[in-house]
């Protein structure tokens, strides 16, 4: 689990982080921001699991962060940390849903009961397989996604909204995952659908090219030398010769 501790004040920051530090309660990382607009751009660019975060803060309030915060990450679990015993705050967090609202100056053991409601049972190693299994999921429901409509015209933003993400983290994710951008993917899944039907097929190149997600032929001709080292055309040719020569092959053996 990631964690993401936000408050304007450096003491109080320096102080949570350091009783997250001597408690394992599978924290894996700690991350810190200053206020709600630097949150943010932590949370778009970075695998955050829960925010604990002031209300009341400069430049951008934890309320107004929140709420972009759930839009953008749905799953995010926000505790807020706040010297603010006001009713309306209580309300707007609830509206939020945040996981819990605690009042500064705020106990270390009450701090990290609050933590450990929000993570449940769970060690460092468990925690660490439940990120890869929560990332897991999300590439394979994005790559099933892609073969089923590698046809259709595919982007980050539309694939980020599937999944209720937000495009820069699903973009990191998929790299760091896969080994290659997402747009790589969908170019090879295309290709791939391509060479299937050139092979199992009589289907014109540009009809293959069109049904390959492709709007220009030429450019899916250049894209597919570019991959398979020859032009659609030869490819074609190549395996019509290499299923010509499997039925001489077997005709061979079935009269020796």
């Amino acid at each position: 689990m990631n964690l993401l501790i936000v408050d304007d004040e450096p003491l109080e920051r320096e102080v949570l982080m350091d009783v997250v530090k001597k408690n394992r309660i599978g924290i894996t990382h700690c991350l810190e921001a200053v206020n709600g607009a630097s949150a943010l751009e932590i949370v778009t660019s970075e695998s955050i699991d829960i925010v604990v975060m002031d209300i009341k803060m400069p430049v951008m309030d934890g309320i107004t962060a929140a709420k972009v915060m759930k839009e953008r990450r749905p799953h995010l679990k926000v505790l807020f940390l706040t010297a603010y015993n006001e009713f309306d705050y209580a309300l707007q967090t609830i509206k939020l849903g945040a996981v819990d609202y605690l009042l500064k100056p705020v106990r270390p053991d009450e701090f990290i009961q609050a933590l450990k409601k929000v993570i449940g049972p769970t060690s460092d190693q468990t925690s660490e397989e439940i990120h890869q299994h929560q990332s897991n999921n999300i590439i394979e429901t994005i790559t099933t996604f892609i073969h089923d409509h590698v046809e259709e015209k595919l982007t980050l933003v539309q694939l980020s909204e599937f999944v209720h993400l937000h495009s820069q983290y699903v973009s990191r994710l998929f790299k760091q995952e896969m080994g290659m951008t997402l747009t790589d993917y969908i170019t090879v899944s295309r290709i791939e659908k391509a060479k299937e039907l050139l092979a199992n097929s009589t289907k014109t190149i540009a009809d293959i090219s069109e049904q390959c997600g492709f709007t220009d032929p030429n450019y899916f001709t250049r894209v597919f030398k570019k991959l398979e080292g020859c032009p659609p055309k030869q490819y074609r040719e190549n395996e019509q010769q290499l299923k010509r020569e499997k039925v001489n092959r077997q005709y061979f053996n079935k009269i020796m």
